[in-house]
């Protein structure tokens, strides 16, 4: 089990009673009977900015999905982070996408909408953030050299090296214009659903990219392909025309190329021969034959 918060976060927070360790979240986070998720901050930064840009969506008061409601440290007025640890309103729900994906869309275009409401700028922390998602992400988008990405497995790689020669393949220019925006780049797992209640769908573990909206939308589209044994249907869905079949298409890159960078081998070796990318390039060489 992981590191409990310390006493002194939980007295900042204004959190009592016994903790109740949360699955899932990396196993790090802790909940109380009081409903306050208390959560680990990766860094200080992202994780204010997270918790204002959740307070601003809060306060357009959405409809087709929620967010968590940030805590804010006590005698410190708009300030979310205590030695290393986050508080939020904990949301009841799980994240069962299956049969769902209808709701799951309508979701992240009403989030995404709501984001563009806001006096929002690209975050100067996504410019120094450095993970195997991140990395990835900037060599899908040709941002960066894969030669430039440290901790790259070479054996992963290699496994890999054949799906993302067919994706290459794939891929062409946009013949439009597509926006940046700041997205949620890891929607699926992330999106719980209460079947108990009739609440909208609860949006958690924001996940800051600097991309166009429908990309979050791909990235939605290409979990269902991979893992979740999604067809054809899901991605009409999404839209098939041409800009949206390229960013399904680097969004199976960018799933791809994150197994190979700074892997955690014993969840690789588990889970890359479940990820149905064969399945999933097969419905985008349909979608591409039939764009005009």
């Amino acid at each position: 089990m992981s590191q409990l918060p310390p006493p002194n976060v939980l007295y900042d927070f204004g959190v009592e009673g016994p903790l109740i360790h949360v699955p899932g979240g990396r196993g790090l986070c802790y909940r109380t009977s009081q409903g306050i998720l208390l959560r680990p901050s990766d860094d200080d930064r992202e994780s204010e900015y997270i918790a204002t840009l959740c307070k601003s969506l809060l306060e357009l008061h959405p409809v087709d999905y929620r967010v968590p409601r940030p805590i804010q440290v006590s005698d410190f007025p708009e300030r979310y982070v205590c030695d290393g640890w986050t508080a939020w309103e904990y949301l009841e729900g799980k994240a069962t996408p299956q049969g769902k994906f209808h709701i799951l869309m309508m979701a992240c275009r009403a989030f995404h909408a709501d984001v563009t409401r806001l006096p929002v700028e690209r975050p100067p922390f996504l410019s120094t953030r450095q993970n195997r998602f991140t990395e990835a992400d900037l060599v899908t988008w040709e941002e960066k050299k894969l030669g430039n990405v440290d901790d790259v497995n070479s054996d992963v790689m290699a496994t890999i090296q054949p799906i993302l020669d067919q994706l290459r393949k794939l891929r062409q220019p946009f013949r439009e214009e597509v926006k940046n925006q700041l997205i949620h780049g890891d929607l699926t797992g992330n999106v719980l659903f209460d079947s108990e209640t009739n609440n909208p769908p609860a949006i958690i573990d924001i996940t800051l990219y600097w991309r166009p909206a429908e990309y979050a939308e791909a990235i939605i589209v290409a979990d269902g392909l991979i893992w979740l044994n999604e067809d054809r249907e899901l991605a009409e869905m999404f839209g098939t025309d041409h800009t949206r079949v390229q960013l399904l298409l680097r969004a199976l890159y960018w799933r791809c190329l994150c197994f190979a960078i700074d892997p955690i081998l014993p969840w690789v070796n588990e889970n890359l021969p479940r990820a149905n990318f064969t399945g999933a390039i097969e419905t985008v060489r349909e979608l591409m034959g039939e764009c005009i």
